[in-house]
């Protein structure tokens, strides 16, 4: 899992709107305007007679400075020259048209170059943008498909609390900012309710799970007033702030004493009634919940379709998808058990819940005694040892972990854009007993090396448009980038890690790797099932317990409601990577060299799969010709 800081995941249309399309674009969730913006207007007069890098660069710039809360969400409010943060995104229906008609032109005045005067890096650009905006251009006809309200991460209201909290305060003018946001959160949720009721009138209600843990999680913050009412002090986004202001400089008591009270009045007259109004209208969604996915609502399967296409970044039909998890399940499971027979002198025939079963009691004493930071450290020497073997550039930047006790299992976060920091694998170090959740040795290849850090920080070494470096994602849509590629590199990272030995001393290391790679199969199948052929939550969890041996928890069918198709990336992505290099080897035979095709599929940055089997067979075809 990829994170920037804050979170992990733009509409558009060309020509005239139909009436129905334009409600919904003004209506859904969300583009946005700040400060720094430049009206639409005046922005696409900017980009006339631009040469092709300089007009690819300036548009990009133009549309996500429309979002600055993502920019400051992913720490990178200052590459893109945002010095103040004083009002939300706004989530207006006349900023999310302005978005649209701004998206919508760029499109056209793409369409207008000479793609055959450009240089072959200007052509993978020119396909790429292309691609990026067509896509939003499909995901906008469906504006109210999507499940904004749920728990955790999983909830936009989450998000807009995690974003307040992180909001750097290193300034007197950041201070005065942060506490202009609490006063206007109320109107930042006024609009989201807007948007919220205009899924509902098409039927899109999160499920009833979503929706009862959306409420405990909204009563534990802001308890009601039966229970004692909400103290603002209390709250993580007054705490927070308390704390960054001890740390400021230059700022004396007197003034530290009217910031933290002018916080608490925008508290107790703006947040707190802004959540009271969400959990009452969470509340009145009670006993009247959607299905998990979307294959219950009008055009769901349609919409389905153009999701599968935005993760995937490649042409596959869900029915391809599905064929593709069950013929993988089934090869795992035959690998899994044949190794586990052959190598560690289990028994044959065992069942998949009991081939988990042992491995997971086999994993107990691995890591005893060892603390479980130290074996990470371990595991991360020990693959950069080996990554001479596979690739002939790694990034600049180092890669550290570091500790956060409140977020998941691990997930990484790339180096600063100036390279002035190291990159990241996050972990809450939860994993006592180890392989029981998460399987440790893949996890830190999966997210560091050779997986999420040796993509994603070496793109930020490379010259690349920002699009294809960045990955920049709405904090709200969720719906990062150029996920297939991005998410398919680390499942191939994975089983590279195998192949370039780092499993020789550790079978029941790779029996568990298996085990990970079954998972990501059986996801496959559970997707499409959901979305895509009405299987009800129940079907699709007997479905896992028996493929995985592994019972799943009702919490995972937040995942496919709030992300249908996301899981698909994975694996879409990892089978790319897989058969390309497959198709090289056949091709060239004694010629082929693993680190020259790592160099050709990591060298341009994040792009779509389709882009990317075409460098790929360009590449094949010029070592055959020379």
């Amino acid at each position: 899992m990829r994170k920037g800081n804050l979170v992990e995941a733009r509409r558009t249309f060309v020509g005239p709107l139909p009436c129905a399309l334009l409600l919904g674009l003004l209506l859904a969730l969300p583009s946005c305007i700040a400060e720094a913006a430049i009206p639409v207007d005046e922005a696409i007069a900017s980009l006339r007679g631009l040469p092709f890098d300089a007009f690819v660069e300036t548009s990009y710039r133009h549309l996500v400075l429309r979002d600055p809360d993502t920019l400051w969400g992913m720490a990178l409010a200052s590459e893109y020259g945002l010095e103040r943060y004083d009002q939300w995104a706004d989530l207006s229906s006349e900023a999310f048209a302005e978005t649209g008609r701004l998206e919508a032109a760029i499109l056209d005045i793409l369409r207008e170059v000479d793609i055959d005067a450009l240089t072959d890096a200007q052509r993978i650009t020119f396909e790429a943008y292309n691609w990026l905006l067509e896509d939003r251009i499909a995901r906008s006809g469906f504006p109210f498909w999507d499940f904004p309200i749920g728990p955790l991460s999983y909830g936009v209201q989450n998000l807009a609390l995690e974003l307040l909290q992180g909001l750097p305060i290193d300034s007197i003018e950041h201070a005065a900012d942060y506490v202009a946001r609490l006063r206007e959160v109320d109107r930042w949720m006024d609009h989201l309710l807007t948007a919220l009721r205009a899924r509902e009138a098409h039927g899109v209600v999160p499920t009833q799970l979503a929706i009862d843990l959306a409420l405990a999680e909204l009563d534990e913050t802001f308890p009601p007033e039966s229970e004692g009412g909400c103290d603002p002090e209390a709250l993580g986004v007054y705490v927070s702030f308390v704390e960054r202001l001890d740390q400021l400089q230059g700022l004396d008591e007197g003034s530290s004493a009217a910031f933290l009270n002018d916080a608490r009045d925008a508290i107790e007259a703006s947040l707190i009634p802004a959540y009271r109004s969400l959990r009452s209208y969470v509340s009145s969604l009670d006993g009247r919940a959607g299905p998990v996915g979307v294959f219950g609502v009008d055009r769901g399967v349609e919409y389905y379709q153009i999701l599968l296409q935005h993760h995937v970044t490649k042409a596959i039909t869900p029915e391809e998808i599905f064929q593709l998890g069950e013929r993988e399940v089934a090869r795992l499971q035959e690998e899994m058990r044949a190794f586990a027979t052959g190598v560690l002198g289990w028994p044959s025939g065992l069942t998949m819940a009991a081939l988990d079963r042992r491995l997971t009691t086999a994993n107990v004493p691995v890591l005893e005694g060892i603390p479980l930071l130290e074996e990470y450290d371990r595991l991360i020497a020990a693959a950069h040892e080996k990554l001479g073997t596979a690739f002939d550039v790694l990034p600049e930047s180092p890669l550290v972990i570091t500790v956060d006790r409140s977020g998941p299992p691990a997930y990484y976060r790339e180096p600063p854009i100036d390279k002035s920091g190291p990159g990241q694998i996050v972990t809450s170090l939860v994993s006592i007993v180890p392989y029981t959740a998460y399987d440790e040795p893949v996890l830190m290849h999966h997210e560091g090396v050779p997986g999420h850090h040796l993509q994603l920080a070496l793109a930020r070494d490379l010259d690349l448009p920002r699009f294809r470096r960045d990955l920049i994602g709405s904090v709200y849509t969720r719906h990062p980038t150029f996920q297939a590629f991005v998410e398919g590199w680390a499942l191939y990272a994975e089983r590279l890690a195998a192949e370039i030995g780092l499993y020789e001393e550790d079978p029941i290391g790779f029996l568990c790797r298996l085990r990970l790679e079954l998972v990501r199969a059986a996801r496959l199948v559970v997707d499409v099932g959901l979305n895509a052929l009405g299987w009800t939550w129940s079907e699709a969890a007997k479905y896992l317990a028996e493929a995985t041996g592994r019972t799943e928890s009702t919490m995972t069918s937040i995942r496919y409601a709030s992300y249908p198709g996301q899981a698909c990336a994975y694996n879409v992505g990892f089978f790319t990577f897989l058969e390309l290099r497959e198709r090289a080897v056949e091709a060239l035979g004694d010629a082929f060299d693993l680190k020259e095709f790592h160099h050709v599929v990591l060298m341009n940055g994040a792009i779509p799969l389709g882009l990317l089997e075409k460098i790929v067979d360009t590449w094949i075809a010029e070592n055959l010709r020379g």
